[in-house]
């Protein structure tokens, strides 16, 4: 078992094939522009995280309780996440008194075989809000699958200097349908080419690169996967360079929800506070980041398996995403639940495949979250 190298660039040809997509497009791009909150709201207004145990729960299953919370357990205490399976696949979960209609949500697969879970619908389902899961095999066809899924909602704004939160549901063609920026500024989506997407938070970075990103893709009855393929700073904004594939690999357009993290967790509150997250380039700079001032490591565990250690934060109720980092259509995942050992997260492993489904190694970003 070897340590993951604490620094590394993206190759020659990841680099080029950014800048052309982005050399090429920009001419013809339109962004369009979220309109800043109001400023009378908590960040975040509503949240939730639940991890689903079994991939065939029967009717009403109760999310796994050692592995989801949310705001709304300040009123409802009893109150539990619960699940339905509504087709091969796919899944409809409901948080509790958490109905809005500016929210995104993150799922990741937890397999040990090649999976990939997506967004396929998010909308209040009474007080409630549901989040559609659909989960899918190398090929494309739907197959079941463990998942953990995450969804906030935001508005208002946080004093400047304490830290950063932002988010975007991207549309296919460019533009947002959900937008959040904590500093009050414009977020934009540039369709820069054949899923291809320039996600830009503005207001939000400091000189260099620091926190966490997460994206995941989302639409209704096509397969896709989305991934961060680059990411930066420029005039006080972050920069993500998000791609979308189809399942032979090719790039596609899709819907997609991303979010952007830093000092916080990926839902945005304070407290919790015992939450971590890493980007594997970058282990020992600001995006590696530990609320409780523990040292995160990742060892390499296998071919496309890493081994991540977040000492000092692992309390109570938690959850963990994860997205693939890079150009390719490589994917990662969890392959395993994860678990805590005294007051240390483990993440056993990151799980990345390539999109035939071969094992493969990946570089990747990966957050964590307790309750408290």
């Amino acid at each position: 078992m070897s340590v993951l190298a604490r620094s590394r660039t993206a190759t020659a040809v990841a680099r080029r094939s950014l800048a052309l997509f982005v050399t090429t497009a920009l001419a013809a791009t339109i962004a369009l522009t979220a309109t800043a909150a109001p400023a009378s709201a908590a960040v975040p207004d509503r949240w939730g995280f639940a991890y689903l145990q079994t991939p065939t729960p029967a009717p009403g299953t109760i999310l796994d309780t050692s592995r989801q919370w949310g705001g709304w357990k300040t009123s409802l205490p009893g109150a539990w996440a619960t699940v339905d399976q509504i087709g091969v696949g796919r899944y409809r979960v409901y948080f509790p008194a958490t109905a809005s209609t500016n929210g995104v949500a993150h799922v990741t697969a937890v397999d040990n075989a090649p999976r990939w879970c997506q967004v396929a619908a998010t909308y209040p389902f009474g007080a409630d809000q549901a989040v559609e899961v659909q989960c899918y095999r190398p090929g494309g066809g739907p197959d079941n699958a463990r998942f953990v899924v995450d969804y906030s909602t935001s508005s208002g704004l946080l004093p400047p200097g304490s830290h950063a939160f932002g988010y975007v549901r991207g549309t296919p063609p460019g533009g947002m349908t959900a937008s959040f920026n904590s500093a009050g500024a414009a977020n934009t989506v540039a369709h820069l080419g054949t899923g291809i997407y320039e996600v830009r938070l503005n207001g939000l970075s400091t000189t260099a690169l620091s926190g966490n990103l997460q994206a995941t893709a989302e639409h209704p009855n096509l397969p896709r996967r989305c991934k961060i393929a680059r990411w930066g700073v420029s005039g006080g904004a972050v920069l993500a360079y998000v791609f979308c594939f189809d399942p032979t690999g090719a790039h596609a357009d899709s819907w997609f929800n991303l979010t952007y993290h830093r000092e916080r967790p990926i839902f945005g509150a304070v407290p919790p506070k015992h939450f971590a997250y890493v980007w594997s380039p970058g282990l020992g700079g600001p995006t590696d980041f530990n609320s409780a001032g523990g040292v995160n490591s990742i060892m390499v565990s296998g071919v496309g398996q890493y081994l991540v250690t977040l000492p000092l934060v692992g309390y109570r109720m938690t959850t963990v995403q994860v997205t693939a980092f890079g150009p390719t259509p490589d994917y990662c995942n969890l392959q395993t639940p994860w678990i805590l050992s005294g007051a240390t997260a483990i993440i056993r492993n990151v799980i990345c495949f390539n999109n035939a489904g071969a094992q493969t190694a990946n570089q990747f970003l990966l957050t964590y979250s307790s309750n408290v």
